[in-house]
């Protein structure tokens, strides 16, 4: 191969590159703007929704949950949110056992779940206050806890999109 055709692949690599750095900071940013306002953006295969969370209403409640670490050490927490079936069906988004949801954080980390899991009452919740606190910046303002998982390895922070798909 000559040397000036291995500088062109290098240069539309390097700007195929550049072009997918723009597009993802674009779309961070967007999910940052909505997160600040209070809300989440869904993805489903209708397009884009954005759903306002709110701490009144029925479905808000609090519960007692055991973050369980590896070492064995066991921590009760209490927080408060809303099912993540109760919002689903809120939007009208039906899902069926073998559906798959994926909740993806602020720092791109993907938590995939099924959706047996999701409709499973009192496992999967989007919460936004420890106890009686809001959330810490560390960890919110929206957090996905998978309440019946034996340890915490799949709850996520800071929440900033959730994706459905079959």
């Amino acid at each position: 191969m000559k040397k000036t055709t291995k500088y062109l692949i290098a240069a539309l690599c390097a700007l195929i590159v550049i072009v997918l750095v723009t597009v993802n900071r674009k779309n961070a940013s967007k999910d940052d703007e909505h997160v600040s306002a209070g809300e989440l953006v869904f993805e489903t295969a209708a397009g884009e929704t954005v759903y306002s969370y709110t701490e009144s209403g029925d479905g808000y409640i609090s519960f007692d949950t055991e973050m369980r670490r590896k070492n064995g050490d066991v921590f009760a927490k209490t927080y408060s949110g809303r099912e993540l079936s109760a919002i689903l069906a809120e939007m009208d988004c039906a899902i069926t056992e073998s559906s798959e949801i994926t909740a993806v954080c602020a720092d791109s980390y993907e938590i995939v779940l099924t959706g047996a899991e999701v409709l499973d009452p009192g496992n999967v919740y989007i919460v936004s206050r420890e106890g009686e606190a809001a959330l810490d910046e560390e960890s919110g303002p929206f957090m996905l806890v998978v309440n019946h998982d034996e340890f915490a390895t799949r709850w996520g922070r800071n929440i900033v999109r959730i994706k459905v798909s079959e």
